[in-house]
C-alpha cells in the first residue's frame, strides 16, 4: 500500500503543478480561497473597505494538502478603514502563494465609496493590484530531462496589474456582495528562448457572489447562512455553502461544503471587541483525500476605535 500511495502522490504533484502552469487561466479558483472568507470579507470585495467602523487587520496563513509535496501554503494581510464620515473606505492587500514551482506575490490597494440605501449601506469599491508571478522550472523532474532544461531552466519572474470592481450592500442582518475580478485579464507573457507560455498562462475574468443572512434567536445564539459562488469562462461554478452559529456572542462554529470538493470545521473566537483569533480544518472527500492530511487554516483579526464611536459587538459580517 506505501508503495501504491507514493506513486499516487507523485502523479498526483504532477498533474497538480501542470494545471497551474497551463491550466489556471480556465480556472474559477485561479486564487486562493480561504475558508474563513466569512471573517474577512474585504477577501471578496473591495466595496467592503471600512465597514467595521474602525481600523480593522487580519492576517491568514493557510497550509493545503498537508503531507502532500509542493502542496500550497498562502499567508494574507489586509488593513482597512473609513473615513471619518464614514462616507468611504480605504485599505491595503499583501498576499503570497506559493504551490510547487510556481510563487504569487501581490499587493494590492482598495477604495470604496458608500451611501445610505434602505435600513443599510451600499458600497461601491475598486481594487488595482500588481502580481508577481514566479516560475522555478528546476523544481520540475521532467520525463526528458536534458532536451526540456535547454528551454526551461532557471526562473523566470512577470509582473502584471489588475483590476477589480466590488458592489456590496449590508444591513444589522444581512449581507449580499457582487465583485468582478481581474477584468483587464492581464497576461503573464512567461517565455524562454524557444517556448512561449503567454496564451496559456494569464488571468481571466471572473464573478464572486456572496450572501448571508443573521438569524438571531435570542441573546446567547445566532444562526448565520451565508453562500459563495465563482464562476470563469463558462466553467462549472464554484460553490462554497456554509452555516454557522455564534454562542453567547463570543465563539463562532460552522461547518462547510463546498461542492466537488469536500467539507471544512470554522471556528472563530472573540476575546474581546477588538481582538479575535479562528482556526479552520478541510478535508476533501475525493481520492485527493487519500494523499493527504487535510488543510488548515489560521485567522488573527485586531479592530480599532479610531474615531471614538460606536462599535458593534458582536459582528455579523
Amino acid at each position: 500500500m506505501g508503495g501504491i500511495d507514493s506513486i499516487m502522490k507523485r502523479r498526483l504533484r504532477h498533474i497538480v503543478w501542470l494545471l497551474l502552469l497551463f491550466c489556471g487561466a480556465a480556472n474559477a479558483q485561479q486564487d486562493p480561497q480561504f475558508n474563513q472568507y466569512f471573517f474577512n470579507p474585504l477577501s471578496v470585495n473591495p466595496a467592503y473597505a471600512g465597514s467595521r467602523g474602525g481600523l480593522s487587520a487580519v492576517a491568514i496563513h493557510r497550509s493545503q494538502w498537508v503531507g502532500f509535496e509542493g502542496a500550497p501554503t498562502t499567508q494574507a494581510f489586509a488593513i482597512h478603514a473609513p473615513s471619518r464620515d464614514k462616507k468611504t473606505g480605504y485599505g491595503l492587500q499583501f498576499m503570497n502563494d506559493q504551490i510547487g514551482p510556481k510563487n504569487t506575490i501581490s499587493v494590492s490597494g482598495i477604495y470604496a465609496y458608500k451611501i445610505q440605501l434602505l435600513r443599510g449601506q451600499l458600497g461601491f469599491g475598486l481594487r488595482a493590484s500588481l502580481y508577481n508571478y514566479i516560475f522555478d522550472w528546476s523544481e520540475i523532474n521532467f520525463e526528458d530531462q536534458a532536451a526540456t532544461r535547454s528551454t526551461l531552466n532557471g526562473t523566470e519572474t512577470y509582473l502584471t496589474p489588475s483590476f477589480d470592481f466590488g458592489v456590496y450592500y449590508s444591513d444589522k442582518k444581512n449581507y449580499v456582495g457582487l465583485e468582478l475580478t481581474h477584468l483587464n485579464e492581464g497576461k503573464l507573457g512567461i517565455q524562454t528562448d524557444n517556448v512561449n507560455l503567454s496564451s496559456a498562462s494569464q488571468q481571466r475574468a471572473q464573478a464572486i457572489i456572496v450572501a448571508g443572512r443573521a438569524f438571531v434567536l435570542n441573546d446567547k445564539f445566532t444562526f448565520k447562512p451565508s453562500v459563495l459562488i465563482k464562476t470563469a469562462n463558462n466553467q462549472p461554478a464554484f460553490v462554497d455553502l456554509n452555516g454557522s452559529v455564534l454562542l453567547n456572542k463570543k465563539i463562532w462554529l460552522g461547518l462547510a461544503y463546498r461542492r466537488g470538493y469536500g467539507a471544512a470545521f470554522i471556528t472563530e473566537y472573540n476575546f474581546s471587541k477588538a481582538f479575535r483569533i479562528g482556526y479552520s480544518f478541510d478535508m476533501s472527500l475525493t481520492e485527493l483525500s487519500r494523499a493527504n492530511g487535510g488543510s488548515h487554516e489560521i485567522f488573527l483579526g485586531y479592530d480599532l476605535n479610531l474615531f471614538k464611536s460606536r462599535i458593534v459587538s458582536p459582528r455579523y459580517f
